[in-house]
């Protein structure tokens, strides 16, 4: 027989596991796995181990914390978050009557960092819609390979295909099922649950070590039988802590165990945590070994955590969601919010916002939003961060011939070019006005002046060449009396309010008119 001959013929029935005649790691899963230490390792014993649990929860209660929406791809490159959609609605608040969407994905989580898989039956209504998700006991599950198709076969009792189920797989050999990271790494475990199992031992006994008797005599079986029995019930165990010994007819104790101490019984369960926080990959810190934390590398480990940690599992969750549950050309997809884990204090928060709102990155709705806040009216503009102009006034400025285009007369063209240099100057001025002392006041306008002068001069230079007009004139006009209208003022709410009211004066026709009067006529 050939080897493409073998290989097809294989690819006609494989079965993954059967429980009548289960493979040695199913067998496994209900009796437990021998380990070099004597323990025998489940699932439900791993989980008794606190370093065990205390991973699998971190790691499944971050996952299912974090929103999962879904988008829409857009013609023009941006995305638009879809919460009609149903499978956003079973992401995002209940995927079956029985249980939340938080829940869900904790228990899909703990069941896949446990087992190595994680199903979940997907429900379909008569119009091929997905309508629910129900959670399938991994350690019930058993996959076959007919014919080259998946088949799902649950207690030995439903059948379903690959499309029907939702199936999260962990590290694994052929793509197929994961590995379970509990039988994988059964002697760590093992060796955690004897030492557990040994300390508990050694404080039952009052913290003392076992040993033996010893009597010059020679004892009948009788005799050593009700001596070691009298001796047991009157010094073993905590609760007869502390008791006196007598020995009589020449008898002897030796100790004969190794004391705690000289075996490094706590460091060694030290080892144990951090073994098998390395095998989930989580920081020790977040299952409560301090021992190598300080304040400056928990932030660090807490980023690595979630980039080498936390995303893996979101990708697996995104992917299979896209696949089983969304499907279609990618236009629609799962993306989980892992930002929401990143959530860092209010100070910093509130600095990163600052310096993506005057970056002109961000706009205040859009700030608002990430802090769970409503909208407001105009709060969706961006700014500039030269001079903290809308942007949308920036974009003018910079393109002077579509706002000529628009200017039916020169005495409206310069107008219009005035009143986009006024917006520039008040708006700055503004800004600066409640933040600055009056002596940082007035350095920041000698030194904001040559820049303002610039920025005018680039406005009206095409409307004042076009009319026949000196432009160092006009700005020079239009400079000296923002000057003029803001010196006067003696506090912050004056400045504000007198520039405000130069503003409003300058956008009149009559002002404009009055600033070319003063202007010197002809070509530069």
């Amino acid at each position: 027989m050939g080897l493409l001959t073998w290989f097809n013929n294989s690819k006609k029935k494989q079965t993954r596991s059967i429980l009548s005649s289960p493979n040695s790691w199913l067998s496994s899963v209900f009796t437990g796995a021998a380990t070099a230490s004597g323990q025998k390792v489940t699932t439900d014993s791993a989980l008794r181990q606190p370093a065990v649990f205390a991973c699998v929860r971190v790691i499944s209660e971050d996952v299912a914390s974090l929103p999962c929406k879904i988008y829409q791809k857009n013609s023009d490159g941006n995305r638009t978050s879809i919460s009609s959609h149903p499978i956003a609605k079973l992401m995002q608040l209940t995927p079956n009557p029985e249980m939340s969407s938080f829940t869900f994905k904790e228990t899909m989580t703990a069941h896949v960092l446990t087992h190595g898989n994680a199903y979940a039956e997907i429900e379909h209504n008569g119009a091929g819609e997905v309508v629910a998700l129900w959670i399938l006991l991994p350690e019930k599950m058993q996959i076959k390979v007919i014919e080259g198709n998946i088949v799902y076969e649950y207690d030995n009792k439903m059948r379903l295909s690959s499309d029907k189920v939702l199936h999260l797989r962990g590290l694994g050999h052929d793509g197929i099922l994961g590995y379970s990271p509990i039988q994988y790494c059964k002697e760590t475990i093992g060796i955690s649950a004897a030492m557990e199992q040994s300390g508990g031992s050694f404080f039952a006994n009052s913290s003392r070590p076992s040993g033996v008797l010893s009597h010059p005599a020679k004892l009948s079986e009788d005799a050593s039988r009700r001596l070691r029995q009298g001796w047991d019930g009157m010094y073993s165990g905590s609760g007869n802590l502390g008791r006196t010994a007598i020995l009589e007819e020449g008898m002897q104790w030796k100790g004969l165990s190794i004391p705690h101490s000289d075996a490094q019984w706590i460091e060694a369960r030290q080892f144990a945590l951090q073994d098998i926080a390395r095998m989930y990959r989580v920081p020790p810190h977040m299952i409560g070994d301090l021992s190598r934390s300080s304040f400056s590398n928990i932030e660090s480990q807490q980023i690595s955590y979630m980039q080498q940690t936390i995303m893996p599992w979101l990708r697996r969750w995104e992917q299979e969601i896209n696949r089983k549950l969304i499907g279609g050309d990618g236009s629609l997809y799962a993306e989980f919010m892992a930002e929401e884990i990143l959530r860092g204090n209010t100070s910093e928060r509130f600095d990163a916002y600052k310096t993506a709102r005057e970056s002109g990155w961000m706009s205040v709705n859009e700030i608002r939003e990430r802090e769970n806040l409503n909208k407001i009216e105009g709060g969706d503009s961006y700014i500039q961060p030269l001079n903290f102009a809308d942007i949308e006034i920036a974009k003018e400025i910079q393109s002077p011939d579509e706002s000529d285009a628009r200017a039916t007369t020169e005495i409206e063209w310069l107008s219009d070019s005035i009143d986009r240099a006024v917006s520039i100057i008040r708006n700055a001025s503004n800004r600066k006005a409640d933040k600055l002392s009056e002596e940082d006041w007035q350095e920041w306008m000698m030194e904001q002046d040559a820049q303002f002068v610039a920025k005018v001069e680039e406005i009206v230079d095409p409307c004042c060449k076009s009319m026949n007009i000196c432009r160092q004139g006009i700005v020079l006009e239009l400079m000296d009396t923002w000057r003029c209208a803001v010196s006067t003022a003696e506090t912050l709410e004056q400045r504000v309010e007198c520039c405000n009211n130069w503003a409003s004066s300058m956008r009149s026709s009559e002002s404009v008119e009055i600033l070319v009067k003063r202007s010197s006529h002809g070509k530069e």
